[in-house]
């Protein structure tokens, strides 16, 4: 409805607002509402409630406080039946626990965002964690998604183009992206999980971009695309390669086994083939995340290091069409219980994926005499589909709970000397006795860490080797 004609408007005018607000805007656009409530003051108000329209003077007679009140209810109701049917956010689920709204507690659809309306701006990032806040009305809030809608999925002469449902604009499904990228950005920040290694990650994230228009270029209009865009609005992948000579950090990190590195980072989106978009790429290109743009569904591409053949696995999230970001929201969870180190000695810090001390569901940790073992498992699905392993040891610091003075402990420094594996598989019970690790006697110091990386098929001692024969406590 672009104009009201006069007979209309006055048959409405003639209406109790009640009657306007229940029975006849909700039948009609949203966007239309906005021509609607130039026609008169008493339109205005239907749409905007008295907060709004008491600023316009000189329409008609005034109102009780119960009737104004009244139709301020009225008002609020459209832009959150608004913001249901628009941009799928659900006023029932909000309200189901009875929670009175105020300006202390307000729905989830109050929450909007800010966006960067210049598609020309490669600095800044189209949308921002930092410029998430709580609208005072749910028409401000849909104002603000409705700028972001514009963006999206409108052309550089202003035209709005078609998209599938499944490609529309979804509020929840950015404000959980911008939740989960506060996640990464809080996780690089803090020092002390992620030393010099968080700053370095963050600088090589890509500014969120609008992927509406060039999904649509790409003929991907139909897909189902509304997690998708959430997710890369607010930074679109990292930088790979190198800079000064350093290998740059994954945000999706990684593991070493023997001669295999992993280490994934973020991606720009990449078509692969056909409706399959490249997510995470690792850095010799051995595995891949990967998300169908028709089917919501990720899929891990990897070929194999041992049998050199290609192949895939699903990776399933639910059923729903949020399934990428699900995915990443699990990643911006487990980031807090991964570790900070190197994957190969002397080489590249990297976020850690075997599961560590902030994760003590999935690692096992023992001390004695003052020497730490922690001990977890990563599956790896380029490696023959097993899991690998890792051990860590290191003498704990004069800080640390169970520290021990070399006085106590009885000697200044640790050297394995030998192994005893007891491997239970299947029932069956497997025994290992040796010599060092496969030739290597790690010498422990305070503090230092010394590291063992596995699978079933053999054992790999990553560190200097000290020297074999030299006698020492363990």
């Amino acid at each position: 409805m672009s104009k009201l004609s006069t007979p209309l408007s006055a048959s409405l005018d003639a209406l109790p607002n009640a009657i306007v607000a229940a029975s006849i805007l909700p039948f009609i656009t949203s966007t239309d509402w906005l021509n609607f409530r130039l026609q008169s003051r008493k339109f205005y108000e239907i749409v905007h409630g008295h907060d709004v329209g008491a600023a316009l003077q000189g329409f008609g007679h005034d109102v009780g406080a119960t009737q104004q009140q009244n139709e301020d209810e009225e008002s609020k109701a459209l832009w959150c039946l608004a913001l249901v049917r628009d941009y799928r956010f659900d006023y029932r689920f909000e309200h189901q626990k009875g929670d009175e709204e105020d300006d202390g507690c307000r729905p989830l659809m109050y929450q909007t965002m800010r966006c960067n309306p210049d598609p020309d701006d490669e600095i800044n990032p189209f949308l921002s964690t930092s410029n998430v806040f709580t609208a005072s009305t749910a028409f401000i809030s849909w104002k603000h998604w409705r700028k972001i809608d514009i963006c999206l999925h409108h052309d550089e002469h202003g035209q709005q183009f078609d998209v599938s449902p499944s490609a529309q604009l979804v509020g929840p499904y950015f404000l959980r992206a911008a939740f989960l990228w506060r996640k990464i950005e809080q996780f690089c920040s803090d020092e002390s999980l992620t030393g010099d290694l968080g700053p370095m990650i963050q600088s090589t994230l890509h500014p969120g971009v609008r992927f509406g228009r060039s999904l649509v270029e790409e003929g991907y209009q139909d897909g189902k695309l509304s997690a998708f865009k959430a997710v890369y609005s607010f930074y679109a992948g990292q930088s790979l390669g190198d800079r000064d000579g350093m290998v740059l950090p994954g945000l999706f990190g990684g593991y070493n086994v023997y001669d295999h590195l992993s280490h994934s980072c973020w991606s720009s989106p990449e078509v692969l083939t056909g409706s399959k978009v490249v997510v995470t790429k690792d850095v010799n290109d051995l595995k891949l995340t990967v998300f169908d743009v028709e089917s919501g569904d990720l899929g891990i591409y990897f070929r194999s290091t041992r049998s050199r053949t290609p192949g895939t696995k699903a990776v399933r999230y639910g059923n729903s069409d949020d399934q990428i970001l699900r995915w990443f929201e699990n990643h911006a969870n487990l980031l807090q219980k991964y570790s900070v180190g190197r994957l190969t000695p002397g080489g590249f810090k990297s976020i850690l994926r075997y599961p560590s001390l902030n994760d003590p569901t999935n690692c096992s940790h023992a001390v004695t005499r003052g020497v730490e073992v922690v001990a977890s498992s990563i599956y790896a699905v380029e490696i023959g589909g097993m899991f690998v392993f890792s051990i860590r040891m290191r003498m704990l610091r004069p800080e640390e709970p169970d520290y021990m003075s070399p006085e106590e402990r009885g000697f200044d420094t640790c050297q394995l000397v030998s192994r005893h594996w007891r491997i239970t598989h299947g029932g069956e019970v497997e025994e290992v006795r040796g010599a060092g690790v496969v030739g290597y006697y790690p010498l422990l110091r305070e503090g230092d860490h010394e590291s063992l990386v596995s699978d079933d098929g053999g054992r790999t001692f990553h560190e200097e080797d000290s020297g074999e024969g030299q006698a020492g406590l363990w």
